[in-house]
């Protein structure tokens, strides 16, 4: 490829018909085919057809014909005089009269290099939006020149985002279907580009943990074009931190992200495990990092595991993450990846430098874990009122949590099943016209049915009221430890008043209620479901205790 980065001497192979590589190409020009008087009558918009010219730096061709799956290219007023293509898909063929042709079946529009040397400066950066300020409410054209430090995968529907930043901020760019598909294969890690023509909206922090109250969609009329000059290069560094020293992990509230640096001390062999939640196989490792001040451990998960490289302990490297989570665990801090967390091995900053010196001069520090200045059950102690105020579950993660509750009453629309005998399946179950009970999971016919509870209550304390769901052995509990099969019975023989005896037989009465809450989405509805977990009786005097506690804290 040339300095322009064309692939010089691709028109000589496709017009030999060697068409399987894919080349990089300059259009230079584009006009409307005239159609034919045959099919002049029957034409539509989707058989209009473009020739395109194309240049790969040494020689130019002209009859290369546009596919219609392609228009919207240059309807869109993407594909344009001067664009630089990817050709990923050509088809070689000849006329009657043995002249060759190009059908351009498939093909992407590379962002267009941007120099922003003498006079062009101050007209190419006059638009040029700083991240920090970026609002619903900017007006007129716009645009940010940032770097490109981090890039997901491609998820279903289609859908990936790019993280960018500039010397004033970060920010999240979403593609989302056609843009996905456009842009996921241009925009590459490390590069600056400028980025107009998006939308505005409020980043949903569930899934975005950028220091942003927004985040940017590409559409259809967005535009993208890669930054090639020395000089911004220099002026947006690659990444930026805001590094927080390890004794200070314990000032950030559990679940929070933060940016670390040290030297790594220790590392363990990742290690396989099944991950209990989706029930898929995973790798663990565990790291011992080191500053100045003090030692923490960092876990990395699945493919950050798998490809951490073992000799940086050997070499005693310096390494910084950015947006580790903060975790606690047995009333112990410690430091957990994520897949959109960064790691950079003895980054070019001056913290890293710094340490580095330290450490080879025989830097050590003694072996400590930071630990909460109180128990870390007492954080997982709500109130009902806690659980909406403080928007649990709703981190993409669930959330437990203990209260003390009074169970108000109890639902009667749905309080047993039946279920499959199968103690690993437990799921529900149809009778049959033959008398069997078929599972659709085990894809079994079964002679008999397990009668499994599955209810809903109402709690209460001083400070609001839930609905929770109960299950199984935790339901059997909250009825007083009346089986499922009692309450079948009674609901077989359409005995209401002893159901309804029940169900009223244990409510009003508290309990320490441990709870799991969590956002579901079914259908594209996205709804927080809490269920029980277990049920204990109140320890007055514990409790007594952990509020005359909490009440010390405050003064």
């Amino acid at each position: 490829m040339t300095s322009t980065g064309l692939t010089t001497g691709a028109i000589v192979q496709y017009k030999t018909g060697n068409t399987q590589q894919a080349a990089t190409v300059k259009v230079t020009g584009i006009r409307l085919c005239e159609p034919s008087k045959s099919s002049e009558a029957s034409s539509s918009i989707d058989t209009e057809r473009y020739r395109l010219s194309i240049s790969d730096g040494e020689e130019t061709f002209d009859a290369c014909i546009l596919t219609p799956e392609l228009n919207k290219l240059v309807k869109e007023k993407l594909l344009q005089e001067n664009s630089i293509v990817k050709l990923e898909k050509v088809v070689h063929n000849s006329t009657s009269t043995g002249k060759s042709f190009l059908v351009l079946m498939d093909l992407i529009v590379l962002p267009e290099p941007v120099t922003t040397m003498s006079n062009s400066n101050k007209q190419a950066s006059t638009n040029i939006c700083p991240i920090e300020m970026i609002t619903p409410y900017l007006n007129g054209i716009w645009k940010i020149r940032a770097r490109c430090f981090a890039k997901s995968p491609i998820r279903p529907h289609p859908v990936c985002d790019f993280d960018f930043h500039d010397t004033s901020g970060e920010i999240r760019v979403v593609a989302f279907r056609d843009e996905c598909t456009r842009w996921h294969p241009v925009i590459e890690i490390g590069k600056i580009y400028d980025i107009m023509g998006t939308r505005v909206k409020t980043a949903d922090k569930r899934w975005n943990s950028l220091h942003n109250t927004y985040e940017l969609t590409l559409t259809s009329g967005s535009i993208i074009r890669l930054v090639d000059d020395p000089v911004v290069e220099q002026s947006i560094p690659d990444i930026l931190f805001d590094f927080v020293p390890l004794r200070d992990i314990s000032k950030h509230a559990n679940e929070s992200f933060i940016d670390v640096i040290g030297v790594v001390e220790t590392c363990s062999d990742a290690v396989p495990f099944t991950n209990r939640t989706s029930n898929k196989d995973s790798k663990r490792r565990e790291l011992t990092i080191v500053d100045e001040h003090t030692t923490t451990s960092v876990t990395l998960w699945d493919d950050q595991a798998e490809n951490f490289d073992e000799e940086l302990v050997e070499n005693h490297a310096v390494v910084a993450f950015r947006r580790v989570r903060v975790a606690i665990y047995n009333n112990k801090y410690s430091l957990s990846g994520h897949r959109n967390m960064i790691i950079k091995v003895n980054p070019d900053v001056q913290e890293a430098k710094h340490l580095k010196i330290w450490y080879n001069a025989g830097g050590r520090v003694p072996t400590t874990q930071i630990t909460t200045s109180r128990p870390v059950a007492e954080a997982s102690w709500k109130t009902i009122g806690q659980i909406e105020n403080e928007k649990l579950g709703r981190q993409g993660r669930p959330d437990y949590v203990s209260v003390k509750a009074i169970c108000m009453h109890i639902a009667n629309d749905r309080v047993v099943y039946m279920s499959c005998p199968n103690d690993a399946c437990a799921r529900k179950v149809n009778k049959l016209s033959s008398g069997l009970f078929h599972c659709d999971k085990c894809q079994k016919d079964f002679k008999s049915c397990e009668w499994t509870y599955m209810l809903r209550a109402e709690l209460a304390d001083s400070t609001g009221t839930i609905w929770v769901s109960f299950f199984r052995q935790i339901a059997e509990q909250l009825m007083g430890n009346i089986t499922a099969e009692q309450f079948a019975h009674a609901k077989e023989n359409n005995n209401e008043t002893l159901m309804q005896n029940y169900l009223t037989a244990n409510t009003c009465r508290e309990g320490i209620f441990r709870l799991r809450i969590n956002e579901e989405t079914f259908n594209d509805i996205t709804t927080v479901k809490t269920s029980c977990v277990s049920i204990s009786d109140v320890d007055y005097s514990e409790y007594g205790q952990r509020l005359l506690q909490i009440i010390n804290n405050q003064f």
